[in-house]
């Protein structure tokens, strides 16, 4: 296999080469500038692309892409993969979901304006690799008292997808191998959701899936990035990028039903189910968490599982101040889930 360019940005084969790629310059001075790895195998083959940190506080799919490139082994790999594992490094900084500057949401930017704000600046440099790739994953979720594991992706009808592209979706959403996974409306209005990385992807045509992977909680830690990483070796090895076979579950679930619940009022959050009960079901009614006026300390509000059979996606799962309307969890109703056996 020969030199790759990404962008204008070379990788020699068999090389990992690491490029800073130039925003603009800050208020202070500073240069902005994202960070591009490049890992160019030693056969040719297909092109992957990984992507973290769009949100400052989603620090999990930078560990799990910096995991993937010390890893892989360049002598075994076909092909190329295109990292950018910090996406936004204004928001990381304050460890904040949007950025600072602008208070702009980088996942509702994408492709983004090389003459915005810096935002939309940042993402206008992201969108271009994704000419290069020919399939993406972006990382997404978890932080402070969080716990989220599961995919999002289209896996229904769609205008921006025809049935072919689809089904390559859903197969790279399998082949990612985590138990359950969603492809059904966004929790608010589909206008409110556009400008997504992965939405961009699949408007150039080709198969993107969202990993909604992290925590900030030290008991999952391990797990979630274990489960990230093998994510990406099982896509890359049914992309034939790698040798060996996807490691996936017996069962799995593509939950038609979703819920994201948010508190009504502000004040002290407690959970009355733990980070063990992230992807575990409950019965419908169960106490799953009530908000203390943080005044008079009194049970202001509580929160139940709203379906028969409620599975935790995404849980807040320590004692911590919640805002009016803050996210607190996503549930699912495994009911009327599609159940795909993999025996």
């Amino acid at each position: 296999m020969g030199d790759v360019v990404i962008n204008g940005y070379v990788a020699k084969a068999g090389e990992h080469a690491f490029y800073r790629m130039p925003v603009s310059k800050l208020a202070s001075g500073l240069e902005l500038e994202l960070p591009l790895h490049i890992i160019n195998g030693s056969e040719e083959g297909q092109t992957l692309m990984l992507s973290a940190l769009s949100h400052g506080d989603a620090t999990t799919g930078f560990e799990a892409i910096r995991q993937v490139i010390e890893q892989v082994d360049i002598k075994k790999l076909k092909g190329t993969i295109i990292a950018v594992p910090m996406q936004n490094p204004l928001a990381f900084e304050w460890d904040w979901r949007n950025t600072p500057q602008d208070c702009y949401n980088m996942n509702r930017t994408y492709p983004g304006n090389s003459r915005g704000w810096v935002t939309e600046q940042m993402a206008s440099v992201v969108s271009p690799l994704c000419d290069y790739a020919d399939a993406l994953i972006d990382w997404h979720g978890g932080g402070y008292g969080d716990a989220i594991h599961y995919v999002l992706s289209k896996l229904g009808p769609s205008e921006d997808a025809d049935d072919e592209l689809l089904s390559r979706i859903n197969h790279m959403a399998k082949t990612f191998g985590l138990v359950h996974m969603y492809g059904g409306k966004p929790a608010g209005p589909d206008a409110a959701y556009a400008g997504t990385l992965s939405d961009y992807m699949i408007i150039k045509g080709k198969p993107s899936i969202v990993a909604e992977i992290g925590t900030g909680v030290a008991s999952l830690h391990d797990k979630f990035i274990e489960s990230s990483v093998r994510g990406v070796f099982n896509v890359m090895k049914d992309m034939g990028m790698y040798p060996g076979e996807p490691v996936i579950p017996e069962t799995q679930w593509i939950v038609k039903t979703r819920s994201v619940t948010r508190p009504k009022n502000g004040g002290m959050f407690y959970p009355m189910v733990g980070p063990e009960y992230v992807n575990k079901t409950v019965p419908k009614g169960t106490l799953i968490a009530v908000i203390r006026d943080p005044l008079t300390m009194e049970v202001i509000e509580e929160m139940h599982a709203p379906f028969e059979e409620t599975v935790f996606l995404d849980m807040r799962v320590m004692m911590t101040k919640v805002h009016p309307g803050d996210y607190a969890y996503i549930m699912a109703d495994i009911s009327d889930a599609q159940r795909i056996d993999n025996k």
